[in-house]
């Protein structure tokens, strides 16, 4: 019988124009320009767009800076394409810094969140917005009040979105800036919604969730939008496909069968040592 290898090359091209999601994790631990850096994991360099001034890492921290500058994108998935099916979770830590003063504005702008396409010609799919809102857009939108201490965070999809002429979803409270928090973000390709965190501790914390979300995506970005947002630095991003592996790095399973490996290897030595102590002992009797 005959055996042609055509389909196996056939199926394995295909599975590599397809593609597949790598999961991203950057503790920013490089200090430089974040664009071009190599992240723990992820595919390929954190790319950018090349506009001034750029996005740097100091002291474990990439800021983004109050004022309009570079974008950032890592990818995600592989392919030649974007991702159109699946969830997907998106966790970093940030914090607004407490210095200088952001004036209110009408329009909330994306600071990170979810892109499609590549970093040149791409989209924002999915946005996660950090402003002062205006009396407008707290009357249009319900966006909780501010304080000049304090600043308000929403989603949403696009570059950007003004909250007094449009919906505006946006977190039920105020958050005071100087102070460090961590959200997630999920991402239902296949039902266009989209959930979001901030502090959780397991996916049945609070949260809000925003519908219609109709792109597909292939990474996340990190941008400075204008001055509106102020100074803000993030760290400890990651990308899975469940909540706990975007909350809190979780170990993959080749950790686990190291440390599986690791607690047999230190068990048998342990049974050898008390057999050879056990064999002294009989003998001096």
């Amino acid at each position: 019988m005959r055996f042609s290898l055509f389909p196996l090359l056939l199926a394995g091209l295909l599975s590599s124009a397809q593609g597949q999601f790598v999961s991203i994790s950057d503790d920013f631990s490089n200090n430089g320009s974040l664009g071009g850096s190599t992240p723990d994991s992820g595919v390929g360099n954190w790319e950018s767009n090349d506009s001034d001034p750029a996005i740097s890492v100091t002291g474990g921290e990439a800021l983004v800076a109050a004022g309009s500058g570079e974008m950032v994108q890592l990818n995600f998935y592989d392919g030649s394409g974007d991702l159109s099916s699946g969830t997907y979770y998106y966790g970093f830590s940030f914090r607004v810094d407490d210095s200088g003063s952001i004036s209110t504005n009408n329009t909330v702008q994306a600071v990170t969140g979810f892109r499609q396409g590549t970093v040149g010609s791409g989209t924002y799919a999915l946005s996660f917005g950090i402003f002062r809102p205006s009396t407008a857009t707290q009357n249009n939108s319900g966006v909780p009040n501010t304080s000049t201490s304090q600043f308000a965070v929403g989603f949403f999809d696009g570059a950007s979105l003004n909250g007094s002429t449009n919906s505006l979803t946006s977190w039920g409270s105020a958050l005071d800036r100087g102070t460090n928090y961590r959200a997630v973000i999920s991402f239902d390709l296949e039902n266009n919604g989209a959930e979001l965190w901030i502090d959780p501790t397991s996916s049945s914390s609070s949260s809000i969730t925003l519908t219609g979300i109709t792109s597909d995506t292939r990474g996340i970005f990190l941008r400075q939008a204008s001055g509106s947002h102020g100074d803000v630095y993030f760290d400890d991003v990651l990308v899975a496909q469940s909540f706990e592996g975007a909350l809190s790095a979780v170990p993959e399973p080749s950790t686990y069968a190291a440390i599986a490996g690791a607690a047999m290897l230190g068990f048998a030595v342990y049974r050898r040592r008390r057999q050879q102590r056990n064999s002294v002992a009989a003998a001096a009797a």
